[in-house]
């Protein structure tokens, strides 16, 4: 077949027609050197190899961030993370919905994919979060691909490199929250549409057109994107904007291929409305509970709080954040504001890109607790243009007057400031805050794995008992305990079996919890732990978040320290110096039969006929009192004693046993292998 010069160039004029707006009117042609979206000449762009190159070494940077201590920072699993867990799971066992109705309803398209990582990790935290870290991860290259249509290929580069280091993308990535998926297909219609309106090719259109559809999917924050997608094609219509018009038939393959993409999901909407609205109005701003009846005012306050977000100051929710921390530290803040600038002159793709964001901001502004990451991932990573169209701009300026090897240095300084900044903040103060320990639940991830570690022990048949309220109220438990059998329980009834075996009970330390004592197998070495915390986002303090009970079998007999009234027996004691001035003593008593009184139990230190340090309390912290103790059984009891000098061996004793707090009588001393004075036992310390 032979080639038609004429007609390939007159394709060539009409390419060139389409890109060219301007001024002109629609159907004019304006001069072939005006161009609607102003590129660099190709000789200041980076090749094809140096971009691939470049963009390999920026995804490498962004998986050592991300993948480092992975599953450990943050510590715990939040419920929002567990009940995408928990939906997996029915997923993989047959329960295919559109939406997910559990904690105020939920897209699909996170929780599929973390189905997918319960099949390959088990039902773990790294199953959870690792769908994540690949959806992070891609975003980083996608962003490169977005800029590069946007702008050029290294504000493309520049774009991929501050979405591959700034902490906001870093940290979604690192936890098991939907809103991570957002990004990565916004990226991917912002490119492919891009991409279509400079060379005006359809598959360019029906790609965006897919990946926007499937953009619903993701997170709540999508719904929005239609007003964004308003406003570009405000700007298309704008000559000012110099941005190229698509065909009809090129806007209707955009939204055909969107709309049969998203329609399953759309008619659902449209069947259940209230399932969509009902968490939008309770965070409302024009709910009374949150504006206090001055929406207006308090619509104001937010709008300024999201504009500080950029580089002043950002999200104090440590879920979601650094409390506080800026999306940008400074010298990434300082390149965003020259970004935001250079974007107003360079139009088209500028103008967009801060439409896009203004727009992308209204889920945060429009609801409580301005600014609020998960709700403002919509801006992102349309959001790290904006800092690399500043490098770039700064790039080209220094180019112009001779200095390119400085602009790539500045910019490179930049972000390695930008890449310390993040690991340092993230790996340092981020992952030993407290505050992210308590917001991650980490004390409810602890008691899943020693629940899972007492289960899996070899030795005796094991069982492990968990209060009802601790079982609902911590989904974390529901999908991380899976060594053995559970039972859960109401802790005030008594059991409807015989214990046998070894045992572990947990119990939520405000209710009443002693009939499930009996749950715990008699002639058992028991052992009571208190120390796991938890405190609520709106708590003051924290609390014990579970008592958590160890029965097993206790070791070969052996002749009693000290035997005390009503057959109680003072089978072990150990003194441990803790510090220079606390000691750590461990008591284990044995009940020869049922005491009929709560006693208390004393650790003293004494210096000659002066009292050092002293510890009284109700044996193993009050969980378990004397009234409760079966015969056979052995309480391990610890008490911690601070001193009020260091303690010497040569002048010290310490002295222990049990008395009635009513009279404070001390119980007699029937026998004893160790000294015995006024009814106290000397025990060996260190």
């Amino acid at each position: 077949m032979g080639c038609n010069p004429h007609r390939h160039e007159r394709l060539a004029r009409v390419s060139e027609e389409r890109l060219h707006t301007a001024t002109h009117g629609p159907y004019d042609r304006p001069p072939a050197n005006v161009s609607p979206i102003p590129r660099p000449a190709e000789k200041e762009q980076p090749s094809a190899l140096v971009c691939a190159i470049a963009l390999a070494a920026i995804v490498a940077v962004a998986l050592a961030l991300r993948v480092a201590r992975f599953g450990q920072v943050p510590a715990g699993l939040y419920h929002d993370e567990a009940y995408n867990g928990l939906d997996a799971v029915q997923v993989l066992q047959g329960w295919h919905p559109l939406w997910f109705p559990a904690n105020n309803g939920r897209e699909p398209l996170f929780i599929y994919l973390v189905a997918l990582g319960v099949r390959l990790f088990g039902q773990t935290v790294t199953a959870v979060r690792a769908p994540a870290l690949l959806l992070g991860l891609l975003t980083v290259p996608a962003t490169a691909f977005m800029g590069a249509q946007l702008a050029n290929r290294r504000v493309g580069l520049l774009s991929a490199a501050v979405t591959a280091i700034t902490f906001w993308p870093v940290h979604l990535s690192r936890v098991g929250f939907r809103a991570v998926a957002l990004p990565l297909f916004v990226a991917l219609t912002l490119g492919f549409l891009w991409r279509g309106l400079r060379r005006g090719r359809g598959y360019d259109y029906v790609l965006a057109g897919l990946f926007y559809g499937a953009s619903f999917y993701t997170y709540l924050a999508a719904r929005f994107t239609p007003l964004a997608f308003a406003a570009l094609g405000a700007l298309v219509l704008w000559p000012a904007a110099r941005l190229p018009r698509p065909t009809w038939r090129q806007v209707g393959l955009f939204v055909g291929s969107a709309l049969l993409v998203a329609a399953p999901l759309l008619a659902y909407m449209a069947l259940h409305p209230d399932v969509f609205s009902g968490r939008a109005e309770q965070v409302s701003v024009f709910n009374p509970a949150i504006s206090h009846g001055d929406p207006w005012g308090t619509l104001g306050r937010q709008s300024l709080r999201a504009l500080e977000a950029f580089f002043v100051r950002g999200d104090r929710i440590p879920r979601h954040n650094l409390p506080w921390r800026p999306i940008f530290d400074p010298a990434l803040g300082l390149a965003f504001a020259a970004g935001v600038a250079a974007a107003c002159k360079r139009r088209a793709g500028g103008w967009f890109a801060l439409l896009w964001v203004g727009i992308m901001l209204l889920p945060t502004i429009l609801a409580e607790d301005t600014p609020h990451f998960l709700r403002a991932v919509g801006i992102q990573p349309v959001v790290f243009v904006l800092p690399a169209i500043g490098l770039d701009e700064a790039w080209r300026w220094l180019e112009r007057h001779g200095r390119s090897a400085v602009g790539g240095c500045l910019a490179g300084l930049i972000l390695l400031i930008g890449l310390v900044s993040t690991a340092h903040a993230y790996f340092g103060p981020f992952a030993s805050a407290e505050t992210v320990y308590y917001h991650f639940e980490g004390g409810a991830r602890e008691l899943a794995e020693r629940i899972n570690a007492f289960l899996t022990t070899p030795g005796s048949p094991r069982q492990a008992y968990v209060s009802e309220h601790l079982w609902r109220d911590w989904p974390s438990l529901r999908f991380l305990v899976t060594g053995g059998p559970v039972h859960v329980i109401a802790p005030d009834a008594a059991p409807q079996a015989p214990a046998t075996g070894e045992a572990l009970l947990a119990v939520w330390p405000f209710e009443t919890f002693r009939p499930a004592l009996q749950n715990l197998p008699p002639g058992s070495r028991i052992e009571v732990a208190a120390d796991l915390q938890e405190r609520g986002d709106l708590d003051p303090q924290a609390r014990t978040l579970a008592l958590i009970f160890r029965a097993t079998a206790p070791p070969p007999p052996q002749p009693a320290l000290a035997t005390l009234e009503h057959g109680i027996r003072l089978v072990d004691a150990q003194v441990e110096q803790a510090s220079l001035q606390r000691l750590r003593v461990q008591l284990v008593w044995e009940a020869g039969e049922a005491p009929p009184l709560d006693y208390t139990a004393f650790v003293h230190v004494v210096r000659g006929g002066a009292m050092l340090g002293q510890h009284d309390g109700p044996p193993a912290g009050g969980a378990l009192p004397t009234t409760c103790w079966r015969p056979g059984d052995q309480v391990v009891d610890v008490h911690e004693v601070d001193l009020s000098a260091p303690y010497s061996q040569e002048s010290d004793r310490v002295i222990v046993g049990l008395y009635d707090p009513a009279t404070v009588t001390r119980l007699r001393v029937v026998a004893s292998r160790a000294p015995v004075t006024e009814n106290a036992i000397t025990v060996r310390a260190p």
